[in-house]
This record gives structure tokens, sequence and C-alpha cells, in this order.
């Protein structure tokens, strides 16, 4: 029973809630957790975003690290809170929706930043949401990969995020879509990738570009300098960035004060559209002021 906690993953939970991404300091709530497979451990704060309607919780975070590693058979969701816990009737779908696709049980634990057991559940399908288990067959096969590479200065970065972003179209996350997506984004000497984490109710879905955003968050890199993405739906025409997703990476840089270059891939050919962010969506919304 995970109603206890040790020093070691409760300081880490609590290192991790400075890596939240949160849009101002008035915040009264914060979040960190890790999702524990039979290997590793994936750490991550949540992110906020000006709109509220692409706010990622932690959960959801640290359970997309892990797919992002191709290590999906998450057994244990463990966080830490700092504020009013409440329980997230969509974090336990979001959790309940993860056994669905990997058919591992899993236990969701929640804690305050004085050690204390606020919610514990020994096997999430159990609390009241309890859909069919249909586990995808891709991720049988997955083995344990770091989803990053080290930027190669020597070699041209637009062939570097294209290679790394068709590696993040093999973790796309669903159980019905047949087109893949993936992304890379170049953040400091390294090239991040990831796929789409889709939900069941399409509602839940974080796109590629969020789900590579999350890597480079738990590593403590935000400073994104380019991305990239692709798609199996677009083999020669290229695939554009959807306006949710031009708005997420907008907030990221008018936050970080570093302007973001664009590449759209075509999957199978050459055709390459760059273009910077501020160019590709001049008019972001922004709570603070109006253009």
């Amino acid at each position: 029973m995970q109603k206890s906690i040790s020093d070691e993953l409760f300081n880490s939970l609590k290192e991790n809630l400075s890596k939240s991404w949160i849009k101002n300091d008035k915040n009264k709530f914060n979040s960190s957790s890790v999702a524990i497979t039979s290997s590793n451990k994936y750490f991550s704060g949540l992110v906020e975003s000006q709109t509220n309607l692409l706010d990622i919780t932690s959960e959801h975070a640290s359970l997309v690290l892990a797919i992002s590693n191709k290590d999906a058979f998450v057994n244990s969701v463990i966080s830490l809170v700092s504020g009013e816990f409440i329980l997230n009737p969509l974090i336990v779908k979001i959790l309940c929706d993860h056994v669905r696709r990997t058919g591992v049980k899993l236990s969701y634990s929640v804690f305050d930043l004085y050690k204390n057991n606020l919610f514990y559940c020994e096997d999430i399908m159990e609390l009241y949401y309890k859909p069919p288990v249909d586990v995808l067959e891709k991720i049988k096969d997955w083995k344990f990969r770091n989803n990053f590479i080290y930027y190669d200065l020597t070699k041209d970065l637009a062939k570097q995020l294209k290679e790394c972003a068709l590696l993040g179209t093999e973790t796309h996350f669903s159980s019905s879509s047949k087109s893949l997506y993936g992304a890379s984004i170049l953040v400091g000497n390294k090239i991040y990738f990831a796929g789409v984490h889709s939900s069941f109710d399409k509602r839940l879905n974080l796109h590629a570009e969020m789900s590579v955003f999350l890597s480079a968050l738990s590593d403590g890199n935000t400073s994104i300098e380019a991305l990239g993405i692709v798609s199996t739906k677009f083999k020669n025409d290229i695939a554009h960035v959807c306006g949710c997703c031009r708005q997420f990476l907008s907030e990221i840089q008018n936050k970080n004060g570093i302007s973001i270059e664009v590449y759209c891939f075509s999957y199978e050919t050459e055709n390459v559209f760059k273009i910077k962010l501020e160019d590709y969506f001049p008019y972001a919304w922004d709570h603070k002021f109006t253009h």
C-alpha cells in the first residue's frame, strides 16, 4: 500500500514542483507526479496555459513521459500537491484510459507537503470508471529508449529535426488513429522527440508538440529554439502545426523571450516549410495585452 512515501521519492517530487510551468506567481495550486514502471520512474510537474484549456496535469504529463520513452507499462502514479486537493475526475479518467491500453493494474496516491496521504486507490479501475481493456498491439514489443539525441552542430538541423520527429511517430499513443504524428524540439544541446497522446473521447488529447515539450520540461530545459513536425497523413504535402499548438508554443515563446523556428515536414519527400513562430501565428492570445 502506497499510504506512506520514502524520503527519496518525496524529495524528488518536491524538487519537481519547481519544474512546473506556472502562468503566474499568484498560483495557489501546484503538483508534481511520478509514473513508475518495473524499471524506471518518470517525474513531471504540471503545465498551465494562459487559456486554461491547454493545461496539463502532472499525472497526465508523467504518463506521457513514460510513453515517449517506450516504457508504457506504468503500475503506479504518485503525486505531491501544494494547495487544496480535490480528486479530479479527469485525472481518474486519464489514468483508467492508460490502463485500457496497457492492461497493467495501476495504483494512484496523493500526498501533501507534510507527507500526509490525501488519497490512495490500489486499483484505479475499481474506483468508478471501468472501461474495457484493449491492449495496444504495438506496445507489446516496445523496449525502453531515451527520447532525445544530442544535437550535432556538424549536421543539418532540419534533417536532424525530421529524423527525430519520425521517431516520435512511433510513440503515437492511440487505439484507433491511422494517422501518426511526431514532433521534435531543439533545446540547448538536445533534440527531444515524442508522439501524440490520444484520448478515447478526443477531448483530452495531447498533441505531439505538447508531448515533446513535457520531455524538455522534465529535464529542466524549456528554452525551445526550433520545432519539427511530421505526419504519416501528409506523405507528399507538409504537415502544419494546428492552432491549439501554435497558441501553446506562443505562450512558451513569450515567457522565454526566445524566438522558435518552426519546420513543417513532408513524411516521404524532402518538402519542408520553415517559418518563425511569430510570423506563423502573429496574433496569439495573451491575457496581459491586446494586439
